[in-house]
């Protein structure tokens, strides 16, 4: 194996890991650009690990058109499959130790109806475009830990 090809593989992991996690955890990649990021070159790696281990993609022709193709599928998954992102509309709690930490209300809408899904969950913000949510109760929050904000971020009417 080249020397390039050594870190095929360590993209693929990485990327699969964090589809992974977006896909069965609380993390959250909250920009579909970056999720389209990951998943295109979780997808290419694999399709390049296997062709280079059978021996068929010999030139760098071949490696480029195996990015066109996948790239082309890719947005037509994300196209067909995309149920819009979670946008932030209020913080309503910013923790008092962790600024980093925050208690938003969130909006996203709904793909074939004329309306709006709705949560309030905690965020814990990681990177720009990654966070860690968890749903939150504000009933039981306990106030000495949290300070009320009430930063609204996007103005959208509500029917």
């Amino acid at each position: 194996m080249k020397k390039s090809n050594v870190f095929i593989p360590i993209i693929f992991i990485i990327s699969a890991v964090i589809i992974l996690l977006n896909r069965y955890t609380a993390f959250y990649i909250s920009d579909c650009r970056v999720h389209f990021f990951f998943l295109f070159f979780m997808v290419s790696s694999f399709v390049i690990m296997i062709g280079l281990f059978l021996k068929k993609l010999q030139t760098n022709w071949s490696i480029i058109l195996v990015f066109i193709i996948i790239g082309i599928l890719c947005g037509l998954k994300a196209f067909f499959t995309w149920g819009g992102d979670w946008k932030t509309q209020t913080v309503l709690y910013r923790n008092i130790d962790n600024k980093n930490k925050t208690i938003n209300f969130q909006l996203r809408a709904d793909r074939f109806a004329f309306g709006y899904k709705k949560r309030i969950v905690g965020i814990y913000h990681l990177a720009p475009f990654m966070e860690w949510t968890t749903d939150v109760d504000t009933l039981y929050l306990d106030k000495s830990k949290w300070e009320k904000v009430n930063l609204q971020l996007n103005k959208m009417k509500l029917k």
